[in-house]
């Protein structure tokens, strides 16, 4: 779990149809599961400016039957684009239900070279949401027009990548994931206009500024195979590389732009040198980027010191802000798409102040540690304070810092200067005696998670070790707890599919698994997250080992973990430090280069389960997404302890 707290809640059968009707469009009626008729639609195709004429256009309703299953093509027989690229799709379609996630997908045609060219590699499509009611029948939008071109296919692919299969037609989730679904083909509206085609420079909350240049830099990439005739380079080029190592070789541009997506440190300047000297999306990175992660930063939103960050079932954000001074502390909740819930100022009262770690119930409650009160407020999903005036105090809570909630909905808390575990019932009521559970050699508890058994888990950050309690709080880990040796200080701990334990040293950039009786499973020395250049060089880039690090688990099992990376000049002076995220496999590999994905903050980290991973960081009070980037997680944590689907995929 990341420090200090990162568990969310599960959305009920009756909010979804509210969630439905007020948020996606769906009506305000209970979504039909019957077939519904569509009416007419109209766009283009274009490849980079170019109309694309002779092109096959489907239209898809996403599939229901597991991650990357097959769609439904809504088409009997798709429509051809004319000469100017333009496309009309009449009545002729049918939404699955008021609620199934259409998009659509152009393939081949003639991107403006000479007659009788049929470019195979060309592969274009736009995420395009919900049906919806229009003029008493369910169907996307009549009035809304809809270009496909490169920006739209780089937007829907980042967005959808978790939920994509080998192809265009095989796009889809789990029956118990329809929501992180809906939420992802909400997000490429914060990426992209489909309408006009043109990447967002800012998010329609107004709040989120979006990658429009990285957006477009990626599309200039993809252009290069799709002006073209699809035969030999550029296409040869782009599919050679986005092509991981060990994986399999893309045929048309959204299968590169998959592999793309989900490998974004994967040949990043063999990428950039694809794309044209006169691109036709504008602006563009230059030089190269770190990476190909696209990142929406969100400012404004109400962040004052954000310490905790926590993502509820519905996929909304909920963050701990400690504040600046006492009585300062509040509570910001943000939609899936960056949208503030909690007003201008929060939640605030309740008794928060310095509020530290933040977890969320199964029942989609809230609860927040407060240091700079001895206490631990409690909050609806909805915001409203349900620990009274003063919040839940005793039990030897004195600074408390992290929580986590396990699948009975108790509260677990670390307190540093009780050097104890404070257990609570749901209702506030103390479950751990006057002091608290205070065996295990703990005297520097910290982060602490929740095993799909019910064991709470604690990193002892001073102590060097790990402690490990029954759901009863009889100690697992023996008097001394787990030793890890003098030099690992672990600071953020999470919990996997196998009750194996996985935390991070502060001061090392390295990760350590322990198997659920305690037995390291990772080398002594843990793996690495950032790797320095050896030798070093100047100018570069050397790993920062200073920071303590966030970490959390997504539905793969992959570990996410803050970086810092320190830039010096020619003659050795420091110039620049990032923060950013790493992402290794469950085998300790590095997926995300060896300085990680950057920028980012880097105090709390989460993922949700749409595979977006949240960063927020304090010293900026701004939250990065970074999206599509991790696989779908269950949220909130608590629920994946109650239904034994820690670290899988919902």
């Amino acid at each position: 779990m990341t420090y200090p707290g990162l568990l969310p809640h599960r959305l009920s059968g009756i909010f979804l149809t509210a969630f439905c009707a007020s948020i996606l469009g769906c009506s305000a009626t209970v979504p039909s599961s019957n077939s519904l008729a569509g009416g007419q639609l109209r766009g283009n195709v274009h490849g980079g400016q170019q109309p694309v004429t002779g092109a096959s256009v489907q239209l898809y309703a996403a599939g229901t039957t597991g991650y990357g299953s097959a769609a439904t093509a809504l088409l009997s027989s798709p429509v051809v684009t004319d000469a100017s690229g333009s496309f009309t799709i009449t009545g002729s379609y049918t939404c699955p239900s008021s609620t199934s996630q259409l998009y659509i997908v152009a393939r081949g045609g003639n991107p403006g070279l000479s007659p009788g060219t049929n470019n195979g590699a060309l592969a274009l499509m736009a995420a395009l949401g919900p049906c919806s009611l229009h003029g008493g029948q369910y169907t996307l939008d009549p009035n809304a027009f809809i270009t496909i071109n490169e920006v739209t296919t780089v937007a829907s692919v980042y967005a959808l990548a978790a939920f994509m299969g080998g192809d265009a037609a095989h796009l889809g989730t789990s029956s118990t994931n329809a929501i992180g679904l809906a939420n992802s083909f909400q997000a490429v509206n914060n990426l992209v206009n489909t309408a006009t085609g043109g990447a967002l420079a800012i998010t329609p909350a107004g709040n989120g500024t979006a990658p429009q240049a990285k957006i477009n830099t990626l599309a200039n990439i993809v252009a290069s195979c799709v002006n073209s005739t699809g035969i030999g380079n550029p296409c040869a080029a782009l599919a050679t590389a986005a092509t991981p190592s060990g994986g399999t070789t893309p045929t048309d541009t959204i299968q590169g732009t998959l592999n793309v997506a989900r490998n974004p440190a994967n040949n990043v300047s063999a990428l950039f040198a694809l794309a044209s000297a006169t691109p036709p999306f504008q602006p563009t990175v230059s030089p190269a980027p770190n990476d190909w992660t696209l990142g929406v930063s969100y400012t404004g939103i109400g962040l004052l010191n954000p310490q905790g960050l926590a993502i509820d079932g519905s996929g909304n954000v909920w963050i701990a802000n400690n504040g600046t001074a006492p009585n300062s502390s509040s509570v910001t909740e943000l939609s899936n798409t960056g949208t503030v819930l909690s007003g201008a100022s929060g939640y605030t009262g309740g008794g928060m102040s310095f509020a530290l770690g933040i977890a969320i119930d199964p029942s989609g409650n809230a609860w927040v540690t407060a240091y700079g009160n001895s206490n631990v407020v409690k909050l609806s999903s909805s915001g409203a304070i349900l620990s009274g005036a003063n919040g839940f105090t005793g039990g030897g809570l004195s600074s408390p810092r992290g929580i986590a909630i396990d699948g009975t909905g108790n509260a677990w808390v670390t307190d540093s200067d009780s050097q104890s575990v404070i257990k609570l019932s749901s209702s506030g009521a103390i479950l751990s005696g006057a002091a608290g559970f205070t065996a295990g050699g703990s005297t520097s508890p910290g982060s602490i998670a929740i095993d799909s058994a019910g064991n709470a888990w604690v990193a002892n950050i001073g102590d060097f070790t790990i402690t490990e309690l029954s759901n009863s709080g009889a100690v697992l880990s023996g008097a001394s707890g787990y030793f890890l040796g003098g030099q690992v200080h672990p600071i953020s701990i999470a919990m996997d599919a196998s009750d194996n334990a996985w935390f991070i040293n502060a001061f090392g950039n390295a990760v350590f698994e322990l198997n659920s009786s305690g037995s390291l499973l990772s080398p002594v020395a843990g793996w690495p997250s950032c790797v320095s250049p050896v030798p070093p060089t100047l100018p570069g880039r050397r790993c920062n080992t200073s920071f303590v690090l966030p970490m959390t688990l997504d539905g793969s099992g992959s570990i996410w973990t803050g970086t810092a990376n320190d830039y010096f000049d020619s003659l050795g002076r420091l110039t620049a430090r990032t923060f950013g995220v790493a992402r290794l496999n469950s085998s300790g590999a590095i997926l995300s280069g060896p300085g990680g994905y950057v920028p980012t903050g880097s105090t709390t980290i989460a993922v949700d389960g749409s595979g977006n991973i949240w960063v927020d960081n304090a010293a900026g009070n701004n939250l990065t997404e970074l999206i599509g980037a991790a696989t779908p997680a269950v949220t909130p944590l608590s629920v994946g302890v109650k239904n034994h689907t820690l670290g899988m995929r919902p």
